[in-house]
């Protein structure tokens, strides 16, 4: 996966309100979305979605 597909994973996660929306929006699996935002987390030292 590259960085530009990270970052449209992202941009849907925000524009769906929900990993399972982007998922579907998307039309890559549930699991990809979650790996992208935790990239996108660890790389910026932050927690950007909470799950609880």
């Amino acid at each position: 996966m590259n960085e530009q597909q990270v970052r449209w994973d992202d941009l849907a996660i925000a524009e769906e309100g929900s990993l399972s929306g982007a998922s579907r929006a998307r039309r890559i699996s549930h699991t990809n979305v979650s790996r992208c935002l935790s990239e996108m987390e660890q790389s910026l030292g932050v927690t950007l979605l909470n799950s609880g």
